[in-house]
């Protein structure tokens, strides 16, 4: 079954890098064909391999000492900077991949599995050299054929709840070409398995590793005017467009946010309608949650947006903090919880990256520390709504649950 997968996964891969550029050039014709410097698609397939260990302390330090290593296969687009946001970001990369991980040792492939991620990425140039690129990389996408937890069969594999989770990775790349169609690359890579606690239990699995790529560029053009003209060589690599980029002007902002999800509780952390605590391995029931936020902002430039805002929370799982109330006799004040938060966005087109800092303000239960992280991304869908799906912790970096919302903007110079 897991090599069914690892061959569909390949498959959708190379269905989607064909399906776009199929939509660039189906409707070739003779009138199309131009002698310029950026004609065609500056496409480019990326081989990774990766090699590292797990993040992980204490009592399961000795269970990963092997550490893993995984295979990542790329098809992507080296933009020319004909839109404003290209040459805003020095002229990213980003398209689509697959990965295919070994987690360690045959004990722990019995109890996690070998994963599958599919991803999309984008990668933008920090600084450019004359020889050298160096890159911030970020994958964000699905992974599958995990081992989840189960009660019965699987119930020391505490680190992820659900088969299919959360993919992401953040990279820092040095690249270099070797010749007109090839770059060789070196760099870390951070990678990290959730589910944002929708399914438990949900450490989460955290990986730290040394890549080393290699690239191979091709102008798919090629296809389409030999017919026109045979000894026509596309270029494989484009001539940045360096052109001036519109004024920028500053704005205010403020914006509200409604979010729902799910939240399950892992083993032990869940009691009975007696109110004794569950001391079998079997997950609590799924609850309900919810966020509703007002955010402040204040766009500096074409990158970044500082914000601040207030976050009212509600968890029915809380109703499991009580020694003194049974879960049903909870009442909604016992499941709601307020704080503030500051952060910042970053900027590319229509998406953003998302980071919040926040602080209780109000908590009646002493669980899940005084402080709290979002991370995640928005899509602008028209001017003033964007949907939005970010991570909230607690006490830190744990995840605590998973914000799916929708978020209506109002804007003023």
């Amino acid at each position: 079954m897991r090599n069914i997968n690892n061959i569909i996964s390949v498959l959708v891969l190379v269905l989607i890098s064909l399906f776009a550029t199929a939509q660039e050039f189906s409707e070739f014709t003779t009138k199309d064909y131009k002698k310029d410097a950026n004609y065609g698609w500056f496409n480019y397939v990326q081989v990774t391999g990766y090699k590292g260990q797990h993040m992980v302390s204490g009592e399961y330090a000795d269970f990963f000492t092997d550490g893993f290593w995984g295979t990542g296969i790329r098809i992507g687009t080296q933009s020319t900077g004909r839109k404003d946001w290209q040459r805003i970001h020095n002229y990213p990369q980003y398209g689509v991949g697959v990965s295919f991980f070994n987690l360690g040792g045959t004990d722990v492939e019995e109890l996690i599995g070998k994963p599958t991620a599919l991803y999309f990425f984008y990668g933008a140039p920090i600084k450019r050299w004359a020889k050298y690129r160096l890159n911030g990389d970020v994958e964000l996408g699905l992974s599958t054929d995990f081992n989840k937890y189960d009660a019965d069969n699987n119930s020391e594999q505490i680190f992820i709840g659900a088969t299919t989770n959360l993919h992401s990775n953040f990279g820092l790349q040095l690249y270099r070409p070797v010749s007109e169609r090839m770059d060789m690359g070196l760099g870390l890579s951070f990678f990290h398995f959730s589910n944002g606690k929708m399914f438990s239990p949900n450490k989460g699995i955290n990986l730290l590793a040394l890549n080393l790529s290699a690239s191979y560029h091709y102008n798919p053009v090629k296809r389409f005017t030999k017919s026109v003209n045979r000894d026509y060589l596309p270029a494989l690599r484009p001539t940045f467009v360096d052109k001036a980029l519109p004024e920028f002007q500053p704005y205010h902002e403020v914006s509200f946010m409604g979010s729902v999800g799910t939240v399950q509780p892992g083993p032990g952390r869940w009691r009975h309608e007696d109110g004794i605590l569950d001391t079998t391995t079997a997950v609590g029931p799924r609850y309900f949650v919810n966020t509703y936020s007002v955010d402040y902002a204040y766009c500096l430039s074409h990158h970044v947006k500082f914000a601040g805002g207030l976050d009212l929370f509600y968890d029915g799982s809380t109703e499991n903090n009580y020694d003194d109330i049974l879960p049903q006799d909870t009442k909604l004040r016992h499941r709601t919880f307020y704080g503030v938060h500051v952060g910042f966005h970053y900027l590319v087109e229509r998406m953003s990256f998302i980071f919040n800092y926040g602080r209780y303000v109000y908590k009646p239960f002493s669980e899940r520390g005084k402080w709290y992280m979002r991370v995640g991304g928005r899509i602008g869908v028209s001017e003033n709504v964007d949907i939005q799906i970010t991570l909230k912790t607690r006490d830190g970096g744990v995840a605590d649950f998973i914000e799916w919302g929708a978020v209506y903007k109002l804007k003023w110079k």
